[in-house]
């Protein structure tokens, strides 16, 4: 079988309606009018709710897994690597695809001059309403937890030895990922469209961790990057 145009990579875990948010994202992916790919879901969870969810889409190319391996950063890099694709497109468990043209205007815009990609977004507590819109842009003190980029679910990269989130971090870990990718190969092609939906709640890592791991982040980055030219 030929290696599809792109992967969607989905980490999920167990959380409250984990099922109902995959259930919706999954859906979204099967309207897609470009259909030249495949859903790489690797599960943290210890129940059978999101694989019983995933065999409900026998229409979608699915390839779940069970990971034993805990944790946001861990969890996302085992989805990237199992993903086969030229391209890997990240897509949080409680986010879901635009529009019917979301794949498909990532795939039309992802040239051979760069390596990554990132798209704007509009955001929900409902699954019904969007507002917030908010388009990409890069800037220099990211590290710092200034995210003007936004969810990994904006990101897009290229599946040629993709760079990884760092296992040490759980909220920092997409500004850490993002400095990565811009030391490397530069600013990202930004597309100033609102391609993915973000929900917001109660659910999300910044309303669940405490200050103190929060505070011990910001640290961490502080002394990777301390040896770094001004």
């Amino acid at each position: 079988m030929n290696k599809p145009k792109i992967s969607v990579a989905i980490p999920t875990h167990e959380m409250a309606q984990a099922d109902k948010f995959l259930f919706e994202s999954l859906m979204k992916l099967e309207q897609q009018k470009f259909t030249d790919f495949e859903v790489v879901v690797s599960d943290n969870s210890d129940n059978n709710k999101l694989k019983e969810t995933c065999d409900l889409f026998s229409t979608l190319n699915i390839n779940y897994f069970k990971n034993p391996i805990k944790g946001m950063a861990p969890n996302s890099n085992s989805a990237i690597k199992a993903c086969k694709g030229e391209l890997i497109k990240l897509l949080y468990l409680d986010d879901f695809l635009m529009s019917p043209d979301s794949l498909g205007e990532i795939v039309l815009n992802f040239h051979d001059d760069f390596e990554w990609l990132v798209t704007g977004c509009k955001h929900t507590t409902d699954g019904m309403d969007r507002n917030n819109p908010h388009l990409a842009r890069y800037r220099r003190d990211i590290i710092t937890g200034h995210n003007t980029i936004g969810s990994p679910s904006v990101v897009t990269i290229r599946n040629n030895d993709p760079l990884l989130f760092d296992e040490n971090l759980t909220w920092l870990l997409d500004c850490d990922l993002y400095k990565r990718y811009y030391d490397k190969y530069g600013l990202p092609k930004i597309l100033d469209t609102f391609n993915v939906v973000i929900r917001q709640g109660d659910h999300q890592m910044t309303n669940i961790l405490s200050d103190e791991i929060k505070q011990n982040e910001h640290i961490y980055l502080y002394k990777k990057y301390a040896n770094e030219e001004e």
